[in-house]
């Protein structure tokens, strides 16, 4: 099996890619094998939490780049902040560097007034300055742009020391999440006199960041945070995090299983969970909060796939139940209109809240037949030319729940009569390649993640994003989903969703979220399958304090920025 976890630039920096590769049985020998306990606790005890399993720490304290693209974890949290905090499982905002935000009213300028007394950790204070600064450099070096926001920005001003008025390219009420949230503030007065490129700035001598934590020490094998005594914030009761390179998913899950990791975002099995609760069913814990929506994605630019009656009869083959194995078994059957219902369920409209999905042999032969398509002797649907329905379904080897889904689905359309096929991608880079550039058949793959449906759907539908040959698309559009291939529902989609975008009016926006619902489930633009989780295991042998379903003050997974942040800052040592 394998933990996967992906990287896209639309709406969110918080989402990863990764692919790696374990066997689960040497795994369970390994686990087997573990002895002794936890270190003694004590007020001097580190948390150790899982880094990126697979590879050295990279001596990249960058904070423009978080771990998943290329940065060292903490540098985006623990030492460098952004000004504002978006809950992702609650979605509710809370301030940060900035005390307060306003956007003007026809939401085209965001304005935010920053939290006096923040200093940076060599003294200096936080001004509208660096702000500006931190910006400033992305426009000079798009390459910083690693969540895509400039596209949101027209001018940033600092008419004074505490006040940044971003002035946007179009009304946006998301450009609090999508500015707030996800970018790091650094400091003028130290970077404006590197000598190097900002994007190859490694920042390893002693970093100066707003953060409550600074950097101790680094090696390729382990980086040491300890707190910040000046930090502007109520001072943290963790006081030394320990982040060890961990050599590769066996090992990590070995480590948290015999207590030697305090915090880990590990995908893994039913069989894992097991070994880790009864090792210390006390302590050890997990909490698989919903992240996104996993979806078979259909190329809409290739015949028969174009054809509505045929992706009805492709999504009323899957048997979805059959679809959870392995770490999958902790992703439920996603619903209709692919928003996350565990969560998001206020926007759900009333007629699609049971999340049913057509099914059966039946629709199926009832949808091809009207689409004209005739069922051989040998099973298979043809057209009249005599022509089969023939699917390739993508897939990266070693991503093992994913793999086994797509072979179920394989089967479960080849049952149906559509010759289906498992197409096995070599590794992450061809399989995403193939997706972006509109050059494959089917595949199974994630939606962006966010504080509600807005965001995903964005990334997923916004034409503005459609995959093409010559122009990859910048998100997930994927399925290419644009005039040419939805029958007019592109525009009434993106009409919809700039709806959303230019109001701040709650009932605006849930008319809008709700009109896509619609397109959603009569379209199919997509084929949602099931509901992807934020990895999070802990112990609380050491901390305690962790973020769960009754008190879900966060997702709860370290691999989310800055939210490790926020659960590291509610954590309390065992005394």
């Amino acid at each position: 099996m394998a933990s996967h976890f992906h990287e896209v630039k639309q709406g969110t920096s918080r989402v990863w890619k990764t692919a790696l590769v374990f066997g689960m049985a040497s795994l369970l020998m390994l686990v087997a094998a573990c002895g002794g306990g936890p270190a003694t606790t004590s007020s001097s005890t580190p948390l150790r939490v899982v880094s990126s399993p697979g590879q050295l720490n990279p001596d990249f304290f960058n904070p423009y780049y978080s771990t998943n693209q290329g940065g060292d974890w903490g540098a985006q949290g623990l030492l460098y902040e952004s000004l504002y905090f978006t809950n992702l499982y609650t979605g509710d905002t809370s301030p940060w560097l900035a005390s307060s935000y306003a956007y003007n009213s026809d939401n085209t300028q965001l304005t935010f007034i920053l939290r006096s007394g923040v200093k940076w950790n060599d003294g200096q204070s936080l001004t509208s300055a660096d702000v500006k600064f931190t910006f400033d450099q992305m426009v000079a070096n798009p390459t910083l742009d690693q969540s895509g926001v400039l596209p949101l920005i027209k001018s940033v001003a600092a008419p004074d020391s505490s006040t940044v008025v971003f002035t946007l390219t179009h009304a946006d009420s998301t450009a609090l999440f999508r500015i707030g949230n996800a970018i790091y503030i650094v400091p003028q007065h130290v970077w404006s006199k590197i000598i190097v490129t900002p994007d190859k700035f490694a920042n390893d001598n002693h970093p100066v960041g707003t953060g409550p934590y600074e950097l101790t020490s680094f090696n390729s094998e382990l980086i040491t945070y300890n707190v910040n005594p000046n930090y502007w914030g109520k001072q943290p009761k963790v006081k030394t995090i320990q982040v060890p390179s961990i050599k590769d998913n066996t090992t990590a899950i070995t480590d948290m299983v015999s207590g030697q990791l305090d915090w880990g975002g590990i995908g893994w099995s039913p069989d894992f969970q097991t070994q880790f609760t009864s090792k210390d069913a006390q302590h050890n814990h997990s909490w698989f909060a919903a992240s996104n929506t996993v979806m078979l994605y259909l190329n809409l630019t290739k015949a028969p796939f174009n054809n509505l009656l045929v992706r009805k009869a492709i999504s009323a083959a899957i048997n979805r139940s059959q679809l959870p194995t392995g770490v999958a078994q902790y992703a439920p059957v996603a619903n209709p209109t692919g928003i996350i219902t565990t969560q998001q369920t206020k926007w759900v409209a009333s007629q699609y809240q049971s999340g049913s999905f057509e099914s059966g042999q039946s629709k199926v032969d009832g949808y091809l037949t009207q689409a004209g398509y005739t069922k051989g002797s040998d099973g298979y649907y043809r057209d009249a030319s005599g022509k089969e329905i023939t699917m390739a379904i993508n897939v990266p080897t070693g991503w093992t729940d994913w793999d086994q889904d797509v072979q179920n689905i394989v089967s479960d359309l080849t049952k149906a009569g559509i010759k289906a096929s498992t197409n096995f991608q070599s590794g992450y880079t061809p399989y995403y390649t193939a997706q972006s550039t509109s050059a494959y058949d089917a595949a199974i793959s994630w939606t962006n993640s966010g504080p509600n449906p807005y965001y995903a759907y964005q990334a997923l539908l916004s034409s503005t994003n459609a995959a093409t040959a010559s122009t990859p698309a910048s998100g997930t559009n994927f399925e290419s989903w644009d005039a040419a291939t939805s029958n007019g529902y592109s525009a009434k989609t993106d009409q919809l969703l700039a709806q959303y975008q230019a109001s701040s009016d709650p009932n605006v926006q849930m008319q809008a979220i709700q009109g896509i619902e619609d397109i959603m489930v009569s379209q199919l633009p997509v084929i949602p399958l099931t509901v992807n989780p934020y990895w999070d295991e802990y112990t609380t042998t050491h901390f305690t304090g962790w973020p769960d379903a009754s008190n879900a003050y966060d997702a709860g997974s370290p691999f989310i920025f800055p939210d490790m942040e926020h659960v590291i800052l509610n954590l309390t040592p065992v005394s």
